[in-house]
C-alpha cells in the first residue's frame, strides 16, 4: 500500500478533539455501513472484511494519544485509513490523517485516461479527501501555523489582509497557502463558489482564501511585483514565502486566469489536488508528530497481541496464513507468525487442561500422558520463545524503519536546499546571458542595440509551464506557434517545484524564436541544428547535443509510435491539418517523465516554428 492522502492539522485548546474524533469516526463508519462500533482501545473486527485496531497511550507528561487504524479489503486489495489524534495541555490539539491505498495495477485493457483519472503520480489508486476530514474542517477551529483550515474558501477583506500575509509567511505552516485573485465584475458569492469547486481535492492539504476586491489591491500593494496575484488567477504559497525575493518567487506557482478559463474545472481540480497530495507525502513529518508516531507503532503490535491473548482466534476461522490488517509496517511482518504462536498456545492450554482434569480414558496409562505432558511443555517453552522472538525482532525493525526515516527526511531537507541555490545560480546565469546576447548584438552590429524592451522581457525565464503557456498565447515570441495541448505541459509543473524546466523550456522556445528570425533576414541558410553549432552573434544559443534532428530508427518505422508524435499545424501547412513531428529537444532527465519538446520547421517557408508537444517523454521502442 502507498499513502494517497495526508493530512495534518491542529485545533485551538478550547475544543475536546479526543471525544469530536472519536465521534465523527464513529459516524464515518455508520456512514460505511459498519453500524455501531466500539472505538475502545483493541482489535475490532467491524466486517467480515474490514477490521480496526484502536491504540491509546497516556505518557507521564499528562498528554493523551489514540491511533484509530481501518483496514479493509476490496477488489482492487487493501485501503488502510489511519485517524492519529494528540491532546496535550501545553499545546494546541492535532489530527493527522492518513489514507493507504493499493498500488494501481490495471489490466492491459486500461486506457491512459484511466490511468491519468485514477491513479496518482506514486502509483496508487486516486484517494479522494476523506469525508471525515471535510466534517471536522467543518465543525473545528482547525489550522496550520497561523494559515487557517476549513472545508471551505475563506473570503479575506481588506482588514484580513495582514493576517493572509503573516500565514503566506509563516515558516511554521506545513500546507499550502491557495489564494485566489477576482475576476472583475463577478460578484463574491460566485466568485466563492468557483473556488470551491477547484480547490475540492484540496481540503485539508491546503488553506484556502479568496480575496476581495479591496483585499486584492492591499496584498498587490504589498507584494507587488514578484509575489502577487493576478486577477482572476489562483496563486500556491508554499510556507516561509519571502515577499522580498524574486528567486523565491519561483516557489510559488501561479495557475493564470486564461489558464482557469480554457480548462475544465474538473480536471483543474484533479490536477491542483494531485499536485497538493504530492508535496504534502513528500514532506518529512512535523517532530513533534514523529515522535507520538514512533511510540504508537510500538504500543500498536503490542494491542494486538494482547487481544490474540485475551481472546486467541478460532484456528478452524481464519487460517494462519491470512494475517491481520491494519499494524503498522514493522508490525505487518509478523502478523501470520503471531497467529500461528497464539493457536499454538490456545491448543497447549486446552491439552494441558485435559491432563489436569485426570481423565482416565487417555490410552497408555500415567506413563505415556506423563512422556505427552513432557512434550507439551517443551511445546510451550517453544511458544513463548517464539513470542519473545516475535517482540524482538518487531522492536528491530521498528527501529530501523525510524533510522531510514530520519535519513529520508534529512536527504529531502538537502535537495530541497540545492534546488533553491540552483535556482538562485540559474537566474544569475540567466542575467549573464541576456547581458552576452546584449553584447553580442553591439559587436555584430557596430554599436546598434538590439536588445528592445520587449525582447528584454522575452528573455527572463517563466516559474512554471502555466506562466510559459501564458506568454506563449501573448505572441511574446513572434516566430513560435504552439499547436499542442496545454495540459501535457500543465502536468509537468508536478515535478518542477522551482520551475526549473519551465525556464529550459522557455530557453529553447527562444532559440527556435531566434533562428527563425535569423533564417527569415538570411543570415543562415541551413536547419536548426546548425544554427546551434554556428550561432550568429547576438542570437540566442543553446547546447547541440539536447537537440535531435529526427526521431529514432525503430520510432521512425512504427506506426504505432510515429501516431503518437503527430500533431496539429494549420492546414495551409499540411492539407491533413497535422503532421509528424520527429525534431525535438530534450529538456531534462528524469526517469520516464524526461520533458521534451517537439516542433516542426517551417522557417524556410512561413517564417514560423510549430511547437506541437511540451511534455513528458513519450513512449519509444524501449519504454513501450
Amino acid at each position: 500500500m502507498a499513502v494517497g492522502y495526508r493530512s495534518i492539522f491542529s485545533l485551538r485548546d478550547s475544543q475536546d478533539t479526543a471525544r469530536l474524533t472519536a465521534e465523527q469516526f464513529r459516524s464515518w463508519l455508520a456512514l460505511k455501513g459498519y453500524g455501531f462500533v466500539a472505538v475502545a482501545p483493541g482489535v475490532h473486527e467491524v466486517a467480515e472484511h474490514a477490521q480496526l485496531v484502536v491504540t491509546e497511550l497516556h505518557p507521564q507528561d499528562g498528554s493523551r494519544s489514540l491511533r484509530y487504524r481501518l483496514t479493509e479489503s476490496s477488489s482492487a486489495g487493501e485501503w488502510a485509513t489511519t485517524v492519529t489524534v494528540h491532546s496535550n495541555d501545553r499545546e494546541d490539539d492535532w489530527i493527522w490523517v492518513d489514507v493507504n491505498a493499493p498500488p494501481s495495477t490495471p489490466g492491459p485493457a486500461a486506457s491512459h485516461e484511466r490511468l491519468v483519472k485514477d491513479a496518482d503520480v506514486a502509483g496508487a489508486w486516486w484517494t479522494g479527501v476523506p469525508h471525515m476530514v471535510r466534517v471536522i474542517l467543518s465543525a473545528a477551529d482547525a489550522h496550520d501555523g497561523e494559515m487557517i483550515m476549513s472545508a471551505r474558501p475563506i473570503l479575506v477583506t481588506a482588514a484580513d489582509v495582514d493576517g493572509l500575509i503573516s500565514a503566506i509567511c509563516d515558516p511554521g505552516r506545513r500546507g499550502n497557502a491557495l489564494v485566489a485573485a477576482p475576476v472583475p465584475d463577478v460578484p463574491v458569492p460566485q466568485m466563492m463558489g468557483h473556488v470551491e469547486r477547484l480547490t475540492r481535492e484540496c481540503v485539508g492539504l491546503a488553506g484556502i482564501y479568496v480575496l476581495d476586491t479591496e483585499a486584492a489591491a492591499k496584498l498587490e500593494e504589498s507584494f507587488a511585483p514578484s509575489h502577487s496575484v493576478p486577477l482572476g488567477a489562483v496563486r500556491t504559497f508554499l510556507p516561509g514565502a519571502d515577499p522580498a525575493s524574486a528567486v523565491d518567487a519561483r516557489r510559488h506557482r501561479v495557475l493564470l486566469a486564461r489558464t482557469i478559463a480554457e480548462q475544465a474545472p474538473g480536471e483543474l481540480a484533479h490536477l491542483l489536488g494531485r499536485a497538493y497530495r504530492s508535496r504534502a507525502l513528500n514532506l518529512p513529518l512535523p517532530s513533534h508528530v514523529v515522535r507520538v508516531d514512533r511510540l504508537l507503532s510500538r504500543e500498536e503490535p503490542a494491542t494486538v497481541l494482547r487481544a490474540i491473548q485475551e481472546t486467541p482466534p478460532d484456528p478452524f476461522a481464519r487460517r494462519p496464513g491470512d494475517g491481520a490488517a491494519g499494524l503498522a509496517p514493522a508490525g505487518q511482518a509478523a502478523t501470520a507468525a503471531v497467529r500461528e504462536l497464539a493457536i499454538a498456545g490456545e491448543l497447549l492450554t486446552s491439552l494441558v487442561s485435559e491432563f489436569q482434569s485426570g481423565r482416565a480414558d487417555v490410552p497408555g496409562g500415567p506413563d505415556d500422558m506423563t512422556a505427552r505432558f513432557r512434550e507439551l511443555l517443551a511445546e510451550g517453552r517453544g511458544v513463548l520463545r517464539g513470542h519473545r522472538e516475535i517482540s524482538r525482532r518487531l522492536a528491530a525493525l521498528q527501529d530501523m524503519l525510524e533510522d531510514v526515516e530520519d535519513d529520508r527526511d534529512l536527504v529531502r531537507a538537502r535537495l530541497e536546499d540545492e534546488q533553491l541555490d540552483h535556482a538562485e545560480t540559474q537566474a544569475e546565469l540567466l542575467k549573464a546571458k541576456l547581458e552576452l546576447d546584449r553584447l553580442r548584438g553591439i559587436l555584430s552590429r557596430a554599436g546598434r542595440v538590439d536588445q528592445t524592451r520587449a525582447g528584454a522581457a522575452a528573455a527572463q525565464s517563466p516559474g512554471s509551464f502555466a506562466e510559459l503557456l501564458e506568454r506563449l498565447d501573448e505572441h511574446v515570441l513572434a516566430c513560435i506557434i504552439f499547436t499542442g495541448d496545454p495540459k501535457n505541459a500543465l502536468e509537468l509543473d508536478d515535478f518542477d517545484p522551482l520551475g526549473t524546466w519551465a525556464a529550459k523550456s522557455w530557453d529553447v522556445l527562444r532559440v527556435l524564436d531566434g533562428y527563425a528570425a535569423a533564417r527569415r533576414r538570411g543570415e543562415l541558410s541551413k536547419g536548426v541544428h546548425a544554427y546551434l553549432g554556428h550561432t550568429p552573434p547576438g542570437r540566442p544559443g543553446y547546447p547541440p547535443g539536447a537537440h535531435s534532428a529526427q526521431e529514432s530508427e525503430p520510432v521512425e518505422r512504427s506506426p504505432k509510435l510515429r501516431k503518437l508524435r503527430v500533431f496539429p499545424v494549420p492546414r495551409d501547412i499540411h492539407p491533413d491539418g497535422a503532421i509528424f513531428m520527429g525534431a525535438h529537444f530534450k529538456i531534462a532527465r528524469k526517469g520516464l517523465v524526461s520533458p521534451r519538446i517537439y516542433y516542426h520547421d517551417d522557417a524556410s517557408q512561413t517564417g514560423k516554428i510549430y511547437v506541437g508537444y511540451i511534455g513528458k517523454h513519450l513512449p519509444n521502442a524501449h519504454t513501450n
